[in-house]
């Protein structure tokens, strides 16, 4: 985790819209309703992610009094699992015990049918004998200015906090390029055309 190991490679971005009355009560019931939920071992989800406690991946529960920061800012973390068997092992596995219900049934080969349903029990169990893959994504947000460093540089990761986010709290989320610095900055368009125009300089030999 990057925030709590000091590793800081980061992706900055920026919230776009009005943060709402309220917001601590608000964004507590908005995080919850959003909140991580583990993957049924039994069932077919290969993928679950949602919202967990910047300091403890396995709470996912929230208080207004506790949400916020000294000096305004809010520490998110999305957490995603993923329990997927790899395809080689399953194939592997199938093949396995194929041979073994062949043997026990006295025949040379089963039906479609009958291979389909083995590799879906083969599938279930190994399941059952596997953890899910976790990853935790930490952002900082400031609420002062609305930047907010998410540590991650992966586009696919990236992308899908950002998902999360904007359904989450109803804000957009924008790269913070030069340009969208200074509208942030508030500065005007007539300004902002005059900055479009100008030509990039190299500044090497």
């Amino acid at each position: 985790m990057g925030l709590s190991s000091g590793s800081l490679t980061y992706t900055r971005l920026i919230t776009v819209g009005d943060l709402p009355e309220n917001h601590a009560e608000a964004w507590c019931e908005a995080l919850e309703q959003h909140a991580f939920h583990e993957i049924e071992v039994a069932g077919d989800l290969e993928q679950s992610w949602g919202w967990v406690q910047s300091d403890d991946p396995f709470e996912s529960s929230w208080h207004p009094h506790t949400l916020l920061r000294p000096g305004d800012g809010l520490l998110l973390c999305l957490r995603i699992d993923t329990l997927k068997i790899p395809a080689t092992t399953l194939k592997a596995w199938a093949k396995r015990h194929e041979k073994e219900r062949m043997a026990a049934m006295g025949r040379e080969r089963l039906s479609r049918a009958e291979r389909d349903q083995l590799k879906d029990e083969v599938k279930r169990r190994l399941r059952r004998q596997s953890l899910p893959k976790m990853q935790l994504i930490e952002a900082a947000w400031n609420l002062t200015n609305g930047e907010l460093r998410l540590m991650s540089t992966s586009k696919a990761l990236v992308g899908r906090f950002v998902d999360v986010f904007e359904k989450t709290f109803h804000l957009q989320l924008r790269s913070l390029d030069p340009l969208t610095l200074l509208w942030a900055r508030e500065l005007g368009d007539e300004q902002m055309d005059a900055v479009a125009r100008l030509d990039s300089e190299p500044f090497h030999i």
